[in-house]
């Protein structure tokens, strides 16, 4: 007979009850060993954000950003290269391989941001291979490190106060990492990788500025800012026709449109796909979405000025302490208040769908009436924000002055998309694709340019 059937359970059941609840207790134990002494979603007082510098015994100076919630964990003495992405609350290593900060294509060349080569497996990371790595001759170089508090990206003036405790810019710690082309590359340009780790939250922001040092424009083709060789979420031989599940993150950016949701919006930006590094993965066909690319999907394709720079779109990564769908749900809210507090300044509306001025006046009493914020003219009110006679405008103005007379707002829709002007300045999409809504304009083109401006007029 198969030795493979001869395997028999013979441990009493009892002893075996016992060994199942030892076991557990020590998972436990283990677990409440790493957590930390409070929840930060309850109380995040004390888990300020540091940047700080140090060294091991065997001589590698690395650089670490933390907030006793998250730590990012660089090697100073290479290239400044991710070594560690930890969740210090559940104490899981998020990290298996070792990638470039950031990668460029320039006037049609690319080269790594960082980075180091010689991991000779990517299903791990161990410290003995850390310092075996190794600096590739073609990869940017770090030239300096410089950190300070969050700043301001954006001015922000509070309308309404549904969360008077909200700060901007947020309290944290902003580290910028500088680097240069390797020796005998004669390419007039540096890149800087920017990271902010926030107070109290267990998420960081990341975002790259590259700049022109030249006296010609430099087209900027491509760019990748945030590349991670992250754990897995578990080892499947085959999908089957089932995605994958990817690991446990809440990543999206502030470049994020043509959706209805955080997962349909940053489609056009993040990026989660199989390692060509991982060789020894568990699925035969090496497709394990594990590596994580924030890049996005056509372009930028500029031209950067001399002296001037080009600034990317902001990635945000949150490391969740649990798979529970209400906690992570919490965690993500907090996340929002906290990188954009302006959306706790959503009023309460009341769509009108009719923009005679009887109908107006009447929905904005009823909104003063029971609360109310905010009177929307709706799609097919006949409000038309685009008709700039004197007439209309007045007659706008006098509505939009006895709405804060109720003490309500008045606001209105302008369709954008789903019509055509003309092929001059329609969007041209790429080969095989077509517009959402079947039709749009380019907002790029001297319509637009005359569409935005008619509406700032208007308001």
């Amino acid at each position: 007979m198969n030795p493979v059937y001869e395997l028999r359970h013979t441990t009493p059941l009892r002893s075996r009850i016992g060994y199942g609840l030892l076991c557990f207790g020590v998972l436990l134990g283990g677990f409440a060993a790493s957590a930390q002494d409070k929840d930060w979603l309850l109380d995040n007082r004390n888990y300020e954000a540091t940047f700080t510098f140090g060294g091991d015994a065997s001589g590698l100076e690395w650089m670490r950003l933390s907030n006793g919630l998250i730590e990012r964990r660089f090697d100073k003495s290479r290239n400044a290269t991710t070594l560690s992405l930890k969740n210090l609350v559940t104490g899981e290593e998020m990290l298996r391989g070792v990638k470039p900060e950031a990668v460029i294509r320039v006037n049609g060349v690319s080269y790594d941001v960082g980075g180091l080569k010689g991991q000779p497996n990517y299903a791990f990371l161990t410290p003995a291979w850390i310092e075996n790595l190794s600096v590739s001759p073609t990869a940017m170089r770090l030239q300096g490190v410089d950190s300070g508090p969050i700043k301001a990206h954006i001015d922000w003036k509070p309308v309404r106060h549904h969360a008077p405790g909200a700060v901007w810019p947020p309290k944290g710690i902003e580290v910028r990492m500088d680097y240069a082309m390797p020796e005998g590359v004669d390419v007039p340009v540096t890149v800087s990788v920017h990271y902010a780790l926030y107070d109290g939250l267990p998420a960081m922001s990341k975002w790259i500025t590259v700049m022109n040092h030249g006296d010609a424009p430099l087209r900027l083709d491509r760019f990748t800012s945030e590349i991670l060789g992250v754990v897995e979420h578990g080892s499947y031989v085959d999908a089957r026709g089932v995605p994958f599940p990817t690991p446990n993150l809440h990543v999206e950016t502030d470049y994020a449109f043509g959706g209805m949701s955080r997962l349909n919006a940053s489609r056009h930006s993040v990026h989660w796909g199989p390692d060509a590094d991982y060789a020894t993965q568990v699925n035969y066909q090496r497709e394990t979405p594990c590596l994580l690319e924030v890049r996005p999907e056509i372009g930028p394709g500029v031209d950067i000025a001399p002296g001037e720079p080009f600034e990317s779109f902001r990635t945000y990564l949150l490391l969740h302490d649990t798979t529970d769908r209400e906690r992570m749900g919490l965690a993500q809210r907090r996340l929002y208040r906290t990188i954009a507090p302006w959306v706790t300044e959503n009023p309460l509306m009341m769509h009108v769908r009719y923009s005679n001025p009887r109908a107006v006046r009447e929905a904005i009493d009823q909104c003063a009436a029971v609360g109310f914020e905010m009177a929307i003219l709706t799609f097919g009110s006949g409000f038309d924000i685009e008709n700039t006679s004197e007439t209309y405008v007045a007659q706008m103005r006098e509505l939009a002055a006895y709405a804060e007379q109720k003490g309500v707002e008045l606001g209105g829709y302008s369709l954008l998309a789903s019509r055509s002007i003309d092929p001059e300045h329609d969007v041209v999409m790429p080969e095989g694709l077509s517009p959402t809504f079947g039709n749009a304009p380019c907002i790029g083109s001297a319509w637009g340019a005359n569409y935005f401006e008619t509406l700032h007029k208007f308001f």
